[in-house]
């Protein structure tokens, strides 16, 4: 194991902000298991190292190596426009990298989801360009603000279906993925009969069949009732890769995103990352009320 770890353990479970005993609880360990990885005198097994890297979310290299992958770009905007009937967005400039959770908020009608579907390729730009450092093919997971669903589908069969076109050999995880999503006694159910929530669930269940580096979420609490909104943040606590959230859930963003976006006047007016903002004593939404009069 490399000299690195101990430091590494420690510098991020410090950024994590929980204590030995809590990332025990996580891990299935003793807290004196935890210290005694810190302070060199042990070294945890790989299933324990991957865990490790999933509740910190990097990669193994950065865990055991101390290499920081953050500083890897996913995908760079450059100079972007996009004019509709007036213009949305004007000289845009945006970078996100790997292992990064962003907020990307702003008031209704400031091209918040005009901006993700220009990442995500939906829409062109009138201008600038979009540069991506991955196959978007295979590692580009999107849930759109609308549910895409089929409502003359079963639940099961909407599962299967994007499984095929997705490429994802579901095997016995199809039956596992309908209980962690509490789907399992609507499997059979004809889509168009779903309630709000429940079709929120299915299409988060759908955006992450496979894994992905970068995961687009716009608005996925919407519509969601309360027991599916702590479903979700709990869910996407575990997810891998980088997630940009279009999303108001100032609670959540607190606890879970390592930077807020701002879009104001068709550009990203604030850029930060949340523990500084944190740093000045201030919630997410105090900061956002601040920022964007």
């Amino acid at each position: 194991m490399s000299y690195s770890f101990p430091h590494q353990l420690l510098k991020l479970r410090t950024e994590k902000q929980l204590s030995q005993a809590e990332l025990a609880t996580r891990l299935f360990v003793s807290r004196q298991a935890v210290s005694k990885w810190e302070n060199g005198d042990a070294e945890p097994s790989i299933d324990k190292l991957i865990l490790l890297a999933k509740v910190f979310k990097v990669s193994l290299d950065r865990l055991i190596l101390g290499t920081n992958d953050f500083n890897q770009p996913l995908v760079k905007l450059n100079n972007i426009v996009k004019t509709f009937n007036s213009p949305v967005l004007n000289s845009l400039d945006l970078t996100i990298h790997n292992n990064e959770r962003i907020a990307l908020l702003g008031s209704n009608g400031a091209g918040k989801t005009t901006l993700v579907k220009i990442i995500e390729g939906a829409l062109k730009p009138n201008e600038g360009t979009v540069k991506w450092y991955f196959n978007k093919n295979d590692s580009l997971n999107i849930m759109s603000q609308e549910n895409i669903l089929i409502p003359t589908l079963k639940v099961k069969e909407q599962i299967i279906l994007t499984a095929a076109i997705t490429k994802v050999d579901l095997k016995q995880r199809i039956n596992y993925l309908l209980d962690q999503f509490k789907l399992s006694s609507q499997q059979n159910t004809i889509i168009a009969k779903l309630s709000g929530g429940q079709k929120r669930r299915l299409s988060l269940l759908l955006s992450v069949l496979r894994q992905s580096k970068l995961l687009i979420l716009d608005e996925p609490t919407v519509g969601m009732d309360l027991e599916s909104i702590d479903y979700f943040w709990h869910f996407i606590e575990k997810v891998s890769g980088s997630i940009l959230v279009i999303t108001h859930d100032f609670n959540q963003i607190d606890k879970f995103f390592s930077r807020v976006l701002l879009l104001k006047d068709g550009q990203i007016s604030q850029d930060i990352p949340v523990k500084e903002i944190h740093q000045h004593n201030q919630t997410i939404e105090q900061w956002y009320r601040q920022h964007n009069r």
